[in-house]
């Protein structure tokens, strides 16, 4: 039993690679800005992050099921958001922000690998939430994940999160079920492509 909570442990921690687990995001930038010429600008805000996991995982012999252990299947990356604001939507300050709503969320895993996504038991949840808080708001779903599938494209709820941009930090929640005999090989590159659109007022 010893070395299957390890083994969950180690999977919790792939879960906090994949979204890129840290405090300050220092994602790929490609802003594509949209002065829509009523003084306000939309800013598309593209993240991708990757991660190779350098050792193999053993096989867990035991399922665990959605929400499964708390702390275990549920990981968390937190990013600053002042931050954040000035890398991917320069002169936009907190107090510009109309609206903030996520438009995309996709996950891949590299082909040269052979890993595939058999380690999350059919469905992913992710959620958003203010540092350490206690109301997290679901934001992407993926639901029925084929067996043998390298890339996930999840279902974005485009509602308006802005209030949560207030805060001094974001926090993210990856959270999945693992079916038993799930494993995880050498040097598995993960790859996430994330998108937020903000509507502010023209800086």
């Amino acid at each position: 039993m010893k070395k299957v909570i390890i083994s969950l442990c180690t999977i919790a921690v792939l879960a906090c690679s994949i979204s890129s687990c840290k405090k300050k995001s220092n994602g790929n930038t490609n802003n594509n800005n949209n002065n829509t010429g009523d003084g306000t600008i939309t800013i598309e805000v593209p993240i991708t992050k990757n991660k190779t996991i350098t050792d193999s995982i053993p096989v867990i012999p035991i399922p665990v099921p959605y929400p499964g252990i708390p702390g275990l299947m549920q990981d968390t990356f937190a990013t600053k958001v002042d931050e954040m604001l000035n890398t991917y939507a320069a002169g936009v300050t907190k107090d510009k922000i109309i609206k903030i709503w996520p438009t995309s969320f996709q996950a891949v895993i590299d082909d040269a690998s052979g890993q595939t996504f058999d380690f999350i038991d059919d469905s992913v949840f992710v959620y958003l939430d203010k540092y350490n808080g206690t109301s997290p708001r679901l934001v992407a779903y993926a639901k029925g994940i084929p067996k043998g599938a390298k890339t996930i494209n999840f279902t974005v709820i485009t509602d308006d999160v802005k209030d949560l941009f207030y805060n001094e930090f974001l926090q993210f929640n990856l959270s999945f079920g693992i079916p038993a005999n799930s494993t995880l090989k050498k040097n598995s590159m993960f790859i996430t492509n994330l998108k937020f659109n903000i509507k502010a007022y023209t800086p």
